[in-house]
């Protein structure tokens, strides 16, 4: 029994050292939607009324979500992973947390959250390179390859896409974020919008998604968002100081990889285009789950 209790511990010590990314299981088996839904619902489903602050272990970081109307909580990982792979048809191995965030009982947008990115202390010398014109048709020649990938899996590929707000670097509040109009196959469009939260050592970057009629509302509800999003004493983005790590890559070129796009790369040579590498696919669908959100808010507030 000791030996055991022994080997037990020695597991259990060994799963902190190994990347989360390596336990998610994505079950690839075609189902119908409602047989999806079904199976969503039961996933372990968090409620802001019963627990509003949200650890982000990855980033050294947390969000209070106290501040908020109502916000369903995914952050079982393989759970997440299966949600984004159900909502669109490929995997994003580096998303660890999902949330859908309500301004009232009717309106509401969605949140993803990426692992910590540990590059270091990333400089804002470079954002005058940023050309958001230059970008934008960048972006639609990367967004015809990975309609390929789209197309392979039964998913409804990209048509178009617009500049919903131009890239922003607000330095006071340490981060950087832009929102793109995103156009598919079958007449229908959606929001996406990433704020890269800056910390001492390295960003947090949070997707966010939602319909045309709240788009007015999302540059405050991103600052809302990030304001509530705060890094541990001492890793904050204010916390630098001379000899710290500083990334081989600055906010604009950040930017660039976060779109997909390797122009900016260049300056910052090899470094950047591995840390980029992750961004094949820069574009998310919104989920079909953001159909059942009343539903999700009502199931979590009866238990």
């Amino acid at each position: 029994m000791k030996y055991k209790i022994i080997n037990l511990l020695k597991c259990m010590v060994l799963a902190l050292f190994i990347p989360v990314s390596l336990f998610a299981s994505v079950d690839k088996t075609s189902l119908s939607e409602d047989d999806m839904w079904d199976r969503i619902i039961e996933f372990d489903w968090k409620s802001s009324d019963s627990e509003p602050i949200v650890n982000i272990f990855s980033s050294k970081a947390s969000i209070n979500l106290n501040d908020f109307y109502y916000v369903d909580i995914l952050g079982h990982y393989s759970q997440v992973q299966q949600l984004m792979y159900w909502s669109n048809g490929i995997e994003y191995p580096k998303i660890t947390h999902y949330l859908d965030v309500y301004l009232n009982d009717e309106s509401s947008y969605t949140i993803n959250i990426e692992e910590f990115v540990d590059d270091g202390f990333i400089k804002g010398d470079d954002w005058s390179n940023v050309d958001a014109n230059d970008f934008l048709q960048e972006m639609i020649k990367g967004s015809k390859e990975n309609n390929k990938e789209r197309i392979k899996n039964g998913y409804k590929t990209v048509t178009d896409l617009s500049w919903h707000i131009k890239p922003k670097f607000n330095e006071n509040l340490g981060y950087v974020f832009y929102s793109l109009v995103v156009q598919f196959d079958d007449g229908s469009e959606t929001y996406n919008s990433t704020a890269m939260v800056l910390g001492r050592k390295g960003y947090t970057d949070i997707t966010f998604l939602f319909k045309e009629n709240i788009a007015d509302l999302m540059p405050g509800e991103i600052d809302k968002v990030v304001k509530n999003f705060k890094y541990n004493s001492g890793v904050q983005y204010s916390d630098f100081k001379s000899g710290d790590k500083v990334a081989a890559y600055g906010v604009g070129a950040l930017v660039a990889g976060s779109l997909g796009i390797k122009g900016l790369a260049k300056t910052g040579a090899l470094a950047v285009i591995a840390a980029f590498a992750k961004k094949l696919w820069f574009i998310i669908l919104l989920p079909f789950v953001f159909l059942f959100r009343l539903a999700s808010r009502n199931k979590n507030k009866e238990q």
